[in-house]
């Protein structure tokens, strides 16, 4: 039924490429099929997508806005690719940076390194703690070679003189300014999710809504979620901060929150 459904909506979309005068390479389309641990070790017969002329086999993983999504959703290839390419930019760098001025410096660790790290990082949400530290890894090193700082040299003190965020919590300021945008409607629809409803009382907290929670049917796989993990953390925030419209003072807010959790 599934496949069916993709078929009519891939035609839908060739019928519109056409009288737009566009073409959809048949053969360069590729599908995913998300598959679950105990089903991945059984032999199952695979559906086959037909697209045009051509027919194709669901494939091992997919490139989406530059994510690498795998059939476990595990993103280990993506993390991979992330650490590879952030290192040979660090390397890059490293060779010029006695030529650069150390504002020219930042910039160029900020462009290829963190703001790396940072793209689309709120999938990232509740992957084991040896995925995260590989990409904490990267970031150390961007840390060290943006301070000079030896390799034997500790990095928390560096990171806290940088005011850089560690990973983990890097993960979760994405995840709670997408949660600010949801509640203060300014995200696209499709980020849209539920608010608990409100106390008929005039409240302190009424003016800082709260985000319903869904339960998750596979509490490995579904706390990672955006509508169940964006409720947990948006909940868990102070009234004071839940409550603040403007978007960049959330940002610093919930930045010094998170940052004093890491530090502290």
């Amino acid at each position: 039924m599934a496949i069916s459904h993709m078929e009519e909506c891939i035609s839908e979309v060739r019928m519109w490429l056409c009288n737009n005068q566009l073409k959809l390479n048949d053969d360069k389309t590729d599908f995913l099929m998300l598959i679950p641990p105990s089903t991945r070790q059984k032999h199952i017969q695979l559906p086959v997508l037909s697209v045009g002329s051509s027919l194709i086999t669901p494939s091992s993983e997919s490139r989406n806005l530059g994510v690498v999504f795998d059939q476990g959703m595990t993103f280990h290839d993506h993390i991979s690719k992330t650490v590879s390419t952030g290192f040979f930019y660090l390397r890059s760098i490293a060779l010029a940076k006695k030529y650069l001025p150390a504002e020219a410096l930042a910039t160029l660790v900020h462009a290829f390194v963190s703001a790396r790290i940072d793209s689309c990082s709120s999938i990232l949400y509740g992957l084991p703690k040896y995925e995260i530290n590989r990409l904490q890894k990267l970031l150390n090193q961007a840390a060290r070679l943006l301070t000079h700082t030896g390799k034997y040299d500790q990095i928390t003190p560096i990171l806290r003189k940088l005011h850089w965020l560690p990973v983990h919590q890097r993960i979760q300021f994405k995840i709670l300014t997408l949660a600010h945008k949801v509640v203060y409607e300014t995200s696209p629809l499709y980020l849209r999710l539920p608010k608990h409803q409100q106390s008929l009382f005039a409240l302190r907290s009424s003016s800082a809504p709260l985000l319903e929670r869904k339960r998750a049917k596979k509490r490995s796989a579904g706390d990672r979620a955006f509508s169940v993990a964006a409720p947990s953390l948006w909940n868990a925030l102070p009234v004071a901060i839940r409550s603040t419209g403007d978007l960049h003072a959330f940002q610093r807010l919930i930045k010094t929150i998170l940052f004093r959790n890491a530090f502290s």
